[in-house]
């Protein structure tokens, strides 16, 4: 059987990982110059499997109204996207309704949860090094109304979905993570998620790419596709060199730009670019490092520690269509966050030298991922997580490999399915 993968960032190389133990003839292609380069590159850096709600959580249709015209505004909407993101946006704003949200909290956390474990097996098989820790995710509150109102949707993570949480007033806070002594002061308590865990997503994606690679999957990189085509009971691949590749099935693995790929074959899916913008930071000089990652529920953003060598400050959502241009008012808003949660680093940090990074999260209009079948006969997506692609990426590969081998998946593949919308 011989499968092409479009696409080599982490939903991609994941697939091909799952796929090659099965023994097939497998072809990543990936128009970057190597795996793991666009969305996949500078991410949070957190598989968060105890906090994975989609972000259209009721009462978004203020938050989105409220941000037009404000570059500091935690997730911005831009008017001149509104009319390619029309059908999108209606069904992001259903699944807004407080039983679709919270039923597909549920759908996220049960495959972040089987991802967690898809991790650990492939960590033990690869033995790869990717600045992996599983110290947790801890959120900080500076507000105690904010902190209540946190603490009952941990309770709801905690009784539905399994996801382990407790909840800490200050003293516990900064006994846990002593980086946040400076500020001690401002803040009143915090939610630590103990089942987080947190690696580079790029150095993960380039190291198994390479260990698949070796085991004979054929990664070709510098390579854009324009179009694929059902040719009988096969494939055929066109590239944008004029090149033709043929394949018994095909995984549409590639980010935001999946719904153009597979349109042309009457398969229309609700995937959305959401811009993400991160900075990475080094932590040379600064003695008090912290250990866990952090969210700011204000700004929806995070602070995560890769390793002992950097900060990585990611967040924020912005509806821009596919725009890639870095403002500096956005990345402006991560640096104001690091001088609010770590002022030791802000006064030390080289501002010059912050690596400032934007990525297009394809998000689905209701949140959760679409995985598997499509209505043509082996063709495949893997395509949707969002902001969530790192963490459910381990099991949004298992699972699609699963159904093109004819396995039954281990979670309840209706709830991730094409077929839903």
């Amino acid at each position: 059987m011989k499968i092409i993968i479009i696409g080599a960032g982490i939903q991609g190389v994941t697939t091909g990982w799952c796929l090659k133990k099965h023994g097939v003839d497998v072809t990543v292609l990936e128009r970057y110059g190597g795996p793991g380069l666009d969305c996949s590159f500078a991410n949070g850096g957190g598989l968060t499997a105890g906090f994975c709600e989609p972000w259209n959580a009721p009462g978004i249709h203020k938050v989105l109204l409220q941000s037009l015209g404000r570059q500091d505004a935690p997730i911005l909407l831009h008017l001149k996207a509104i009319p390619g993101m029309l059908s999108w946006g209606l069904g992001f704003l259903r699944a807004s309704r407080q039983e679709a949200f919270f039923e597909n909290v549920r759908r996220n956390c049960a495959l972040a949860a089987y991802s967690i474990a898809q991790m650990k097996e492939i960590r033990d098989e690869a033995g790869i090094e990717y600045r992996y820790s599983d110290a947790g995710t801890v959120l900080l509150f500076r507000n105690q109304a904010s902190l209540e109102g946190h603490i009952e949707h941990a309770d709801f993570l905690r009784e539905e979905c399994g996801a382990a949480s407790r909840t800490l007033d200050r003293d516990e806070l900064v006994a846990l993570e002593s980086s946040l002594q400076p500020i001690r002061d401002r803040l009143v308590g915090g939610i630590h998620f103990p089942g987080d865990e947190t690696g580079d997503c790029h150095i993960f994606c380039r190291k198994l790419a390479e260990i698949l690679s070796n085991r004979g999957v054929n990664f070709r990189y510098d390579t854009s596709v324009s179009r694929i085509l059902r040719d009988g009971s096969s494939f055929k691949v066109e590239l944008s060199g004029g090149e033709a590749l043929t394949a018994d099935a095909v995984v549409v693995a590639a980010g935001a730009y999946s719904p153009k790929l597979v349109r042309p074959l009457g398969i229309r899916i609700p995937v959305y670019p959401a811009k993400g913008y991160s900075l990475t930071i080094s932590m040379d000089g600064w003695e008090n490092r912290p250990r866990h990652i952090m969210g700011d529920m204000d700004l929806h953003a995070g602070i995560n520690p890769l390793g002992d060598e950097v900060l990585r400050v990611a967040g924020t959502a912005e509806f821009t269509g596919f725009d890639k241009s870095i403002p500096a008012a956005r990345t402006g808003n991560l640096v104001r966050l690091v001088e609010a949660v770590f002022p030791e680093l802000a006064e030390i940090m080289d501002r010059d030298s912050l690596n400032p990074w934007t990525g297009l999260r394809p998000m689905s209009s209701d949140g959760v991922p679409i995985l598997g079948n499509t209505p043509v006969p082996g063709l495949y997506l893997n395509t949707g997580q969002g902001h969530l692609g790192w963490t459910l990426a381990a099991a949004s590969g298992r699972v699609v490999a699963d159904i093109i081998m004819g396995r039954t998946p281990e979670v309840d593949i209706d709830h991730y399915s094409a077929n839903r919308f």
